[in-house]
């Protein structure tokens, strides 16, 4: 026998062969099991702070209702304080407080100012607790986050900004009472 039947030989017997056919299907299904399993880790821990951010927002709000906060720096720290999902909360946060009127609902669909964190510049908002009449009051609450697996966020379909950075929203309405 020549080298080159030999050799075709051996590579028909090797290419007949089935040995390592489920290595090769465990190397094409697995990526996209674990892509699966990191996307609903990271949606996971999203709708987390989405829900920690609610629950904070509305504590504070119970605060201002009950005339404790006048400014909008202690109404973050207030918010801030009350999540610890939100990593570098302080410098992340915006919170914007305006009375809606009532007779037209206006104010509603205004866009949320959130932070920008190229920048580095917070935005002046309002923040009106109250002048002694009774108002319905909107606030607006706005996070600067990013993603718990960063490449997964493109995937999740997450809120943006300009910037491309993913924002966490959470509003919250009450009524001003005069005191």
């Amino acid at each position: 026998m020549s080298v080159l039947s030999r050799l075709r030989a051996a590579l028909g017997q090797r290419w007949r062969s089935e040995d390592g056919a489920v290595t090769v299907e465990f190397a094409i299904v697995v990526p996209f099991v674990l892509g699966l399993l990191f996307m609903a880790i990271d949606s996971g821990i999203v709708q987390l702070r989405q829900v920690y951010l609610h629950r904070a927002v509305d504590l504070a709000v119970r605060e201002v209702r009950l005339g404790r906060v006048s400014e909008s720096e202690r109404m973050s720290e207030l918010i801030c304080d009350r999540t610890t999902m939100l990593p570098n909360c302080r410098q992340r946060i915006t919170v914007e407080m305006l009375p809606i009127d009532t007779a037209v609902f206006s104010g509603l669909n205004g866009p949320v100012t959130c932070v920008d964190r190229e920048e580095e510049i917070t935005p002046a908002l309002a923040f009106n607790p109250g002048a002694g009449q009774q108002e319905l009051m909107l606030v607006r609450v706005c996070v600067v986050a990013d993603p718990f697996i960063s490449y997964m966020g493109y995937v999740n379909g997450l809120p943006r900004d300009q910037n491309g950075d993913y924002v966490l929203i959470a509003n919250s309405v009450f009524v001003n009472e005069p005191r």
